[in-house]
């Protein structure tokens, strides 16, 4: 269990981190790639006042100050504080801005009465190059409050601005967005997006945004993300900055600011990092800061936004990553060992559903090796291939219950056990032979009568349990043999043990159903015979074939003859004597023609070793 939750929380921790930064790659795309989008929202409301203006008569000073379009502009600046001003400039260098006053700095600025809200500067060129400058204000209602005439003392000329210089040679339709420097109102670092008028007098309009209210926007975006916002063009200098306030007091000398500047090596990193900038595969950099402390940093370029081209920084600390890497881990964790509790149960289910019928199938095929037929095999499993192994060993049970009918047991137990193939061939055995034969008269009751049957089967029964194997079964006889195809010490007191107590049974169950039926008479003999495969190599039959068979039929005529019921040879009474009584019966022919020989009833079993040697001592006499 240990080495489990161990091997959990490794996986956790693989897992949670691979997760925690492909996420953290994606989320910082997404990033970049919303950034993108929002800084030409950004621009969206310049490019829109532009695309209105350049074609219309009534803008600017053509438009002799159409007041429709002057609260249309004073509106949209209201509406969107990251436009500074806009501004209409001329070839003569006359001039027309319009401004929002948001703070007591921008009403300083343009001497404005306290409660001026807008402010219009106009810069006219007569046809003596006089240049005459007029201020309009305007309350929070639009309304014209106040204006007057003032010195061009400032020697402003808009021809020489950088919003000016290059959207003069532009073609119609297109704009340009400037790199950043210092605008007139507020006296801080901006752009400009600008392009040229259509109108017969040509010019230039353009709408400023300053660089500290781009990264007021940036802020708020990095706020979303937790992550640094940082815009930067191929000098690393800086364009916006989502740490705002920062960026003002560096902006405050009238400088622009470089990130190499800043003397820290986390933004001194981040320009080598635009040669591997793409929007569609986008790497996350490990950088290093001041105090040591690890940074994630994303480099993404910016397209369409600024006419120079311009990168995207997003810089995140790795703590918070690896926080989440850690709260992950431990939810998987978490997951992990409540799932395994939770599917624990199931698998000790599911694996007892399983092997419980595979357990019964086992100690079924062990009966079946056994011959052992009499327990069923259970077809009721729900797992559909446990099902079909059931049903696949009652068929083989089955089976091999119907063929132990035709084929000895001790001889498929033989081959069983010594794994051995039956083959075509014989071998020459000592045998010890019994044949049970009923009486010639009443041999047509085989056929009909059950008590012929019960004889044949006590028979059976007594040869399987001592050691025997029932050969053939032929007319009125039933042959058995001992020692095959299992080696015995004694084939003959096997034999005679059998023999003895199959009669008591037949005997008893003569008595007891008052049979038509007699039991057999039962002939003994012991010799050398022919054993083995007999046949073709596709239909065998294992049997035994030789005088001592011959001689034990005889000896079972010889016994009804002689009216005993076990006859048996010399040989039998010699091999078996030292545990068993007999009695000399005769001495007669066993065949037509045949020589005289000794035929001797088994009387009974030797009880005490004094008994035993008394019969062995006796039986040379008795012979």
């Amino acid at each position: 269990m240990t080495v489990l939750v161990i091997t959990l929380m490794s996986l956790a921790e693989m897992a949670a981190s691979r997760i925690v930064f492909d996420g953290a790659q994606r989320e910082l795309e997404q990033l970049g790639r919303r950034t993108q989008e929002q800084f030409l929202r950004f621009q969206e409301p310049a490019r829109a006042w532009l695309e209105a203006t350049g074609n219309d008569p009534r803008a600017g000073l053509e438009g002799e100050n159409d007041i429709s379009v002057l609260r249309m502009q004073m509106s949209m600046q209201n509406r969107y504080p990251q436009i500074g001003s806009l501004v209409f400039g001329y070839p003569d260098g006359s001039y027309q801005q319009s401004m929002v006053l948001r703070t007591e700095r921008d009403r300083a600025w343009a001497k404005s009465l306290p409660e001026a809200r807008y402010a219009q500067q106009i810069i006219r060129v007569d046809e003596r190059e006089k240049r005459v400058e007029e201020w309009v204000f305007y309350d929070q209602q639009m309304t014209a409050i106040a204006s007057e005439r003032r010195p061009w003392g400032n020697r402003y000329d808009p021809r020489s601005r950088p919003w000016y210089e290059g959207a003069s040679e532009l073609n119609l339709g297109t704009f340009q967005a400037t790199d950043p420097f210092m605008l007139q109102l507020p006296a801080e670092f901006g752009m400009a997006l600008s392009r040229p008028l259509s109108g017969p007098k040509g010019g230039v309009a353009a709408a400023t945004f300053t660089v500290a209210g781009l990264s007021d926007f940036l802020h708020a975006r990095g706020e979303e993300s937790h992550a640094e916002l940082i815009v930067f063009d191929e000098q690393g200098r800086i364009w916006g900055w989502s740490d705002a306030n920062r960026l003002r007091r560096l902006l405050a000398s009238g400088r622009p600011v470089s990130l190499t500047a800043l003397n820290d090596p986390l933004y001194a990193a981040l320009p080598p990092l635009v040669a591997q900038a793409s929007l569609k595969d986008t790497p996350i950099h490990s950088v290093e800061g001041a105090a040591g402390q690890q940074f994630a940093a994303v480099v993404m370029p910016i397209e369409g936004v600024f006419s120079r081209r311009a990168y995207v920084a997003l810089v995140s600390d790795q703590n918070l990553l690896l926080a989440q890497v850690r709260k992950m881990r431990w939810m998987l964790l978490g997951v992990g060992v409540a799932g395994l509790l939770l599917l624990l149960p199931m698998l000790f289910w599911m694996a007892n559903l399983l092997a419980r019928p595979l357990k019964n199938l086992v100690r079924t095929a062990r009966h079946i090796r056994q011959f052992e037929f009499d327990s069923d095999i259970p077809q009721d499993s729900g797992i559909a291939e446990v099902r079909r192994l059931q049903e696949s060993l009652a068929l083989a049970r089955i089976a091999l219950q119907g063929f132990a009918r035709y084929v000895p047991r001790p001889l498929v137990q033989h081959f069983i056990a010594n794994r051995l193939t039956p083959q075509l061939g014989a071998e020459k055995r000592e045998l010890a032979v019994l044949c049970a034969a009923l009486d010639e008269q009443q041999a047509t009751a085989v056929t009909w009568s059950p008590h012929a049957d019960q004889y044949l089967q006590v028979l059976a029964v007594e040869v399987a349990q001592g050691k025997g194997m029932m050969d053939r079964y032929e007319s009125r006889t039933a042959v058995a043999l001992w020692n095959t195809p299992l080696n015995l010490s004694n084939p003959a007191g096997h034999a005679c043990d059998v023999a003895l107590r199959a009669l008591e049974a037949m005997q008893t169950l003569a008595e007891g159903r008052d049979a038509m039926v007699a039991p057999p008479h039962f002939g003994l003999d012991l010799g050398s015979a022919m054993v083995g495969n007999f046949g073709t190599w596709d239909h065998l039959t294992f049997t035994a074939v030789g005088a001592p068979l011959d001689q034990a039929r005889a000896l079972a005529q010889q016994a009804h003859a002689l009216n005993i019921r076990i006859a048996t040879s010399r040989a039998v009474a010699i091999a078996a004597g030292q545990y068993f009584r007999f009695r000399l019966a005769a001495t007669v022919p066993l065949s037509l023609n045949g020589a005289l020989q000794e035929v001797y009833e088994l009387v009974e079993r030797l009880a005490h070793e004094s008994d035993a040697h008394h019969s062995k001592v006796s039986m040379p006499a008795a012979l």
